[in-house]
């Protein structure tokens, strides 16, 4: 495992992701989604990611970043386990339907769209929001001034896993951001 090699730009665009999905900050009982940043979303990253999502036993919500120095992802994935695959659903965009909804992902490419329910766990729901372009200009607004309002330090236990490397389970109550190099 390698140390800082997670921007805090990064690190904080998904911890605001998180709270504003309706996510708490801490580990919660049901801990079933992950949150994971790393390249630009192709085969073999979306391979890449399927198979970790499947050794945490958890789906994950995934961005795409163009470098460590950027400030806007450059896309959002979806990694869905189902009873024997795991879905990558690609070019998802957040949606917010006002200042206080939990955002929710869309599909680009079909008619479905992911929320959280009030379990935590990550659902697939068919439809689609109208206002799918003034949804995603709130919910970008509100992650990044979530995103704004975080700490300066880098979470304790955040790993990078390298391609074809081991996830480790985080010893610290907080669950941490994983990088995918």
């Amino acid at each position: 495992m390698q140390q800082n090699t997670i921007g805090l730009g990064h690190q904080n665009f998904m911890l605001a992701l998180r709270r504003e999905m309706g996510w708490p900050t801490f580990k919660p009982a049901n801990d079933c989604i992950a949150f994971c940043s790393g390249r630009r979303m192709d085969l073999a990253v979306g391979s890449e990611v399927a198979r970790i999502a499947q050794m945490m036993r958890k789906d994950a919500v995934y961005t795409g970043w163009d470098s460590m120095k950027a400030t806007t992802p450059l896309g959002f994935t979806i990694v869905f386990r189902e009873l024997l695959t795991v879905d990558v659903v690609d070019r998802v965009v957040p949606f917010a339907a006002n200042d206080d909804a939990p955002i929710v992902f869309v599909s680009t490419r079909s008619d479905e769209m992911f929320a959280v329910d009030r379990r935590g766990t990550l659902v697939r729901l068919p439809g689609k929001p109208r206002n799918i372009g003034t949804g995603r200009r709130l919910a970008m607004k509100r992650i990044k001034a979530t995103a704004a309002t975080l700490g300066d330090e880098l979470l304790a236990d955040n790993q990078f896993v390298p391609p074809g490397g081991a996830w480790m389970e985080p010893e610290a109550p907080v669950e941490t951001i994983v990088r995918f190099g």
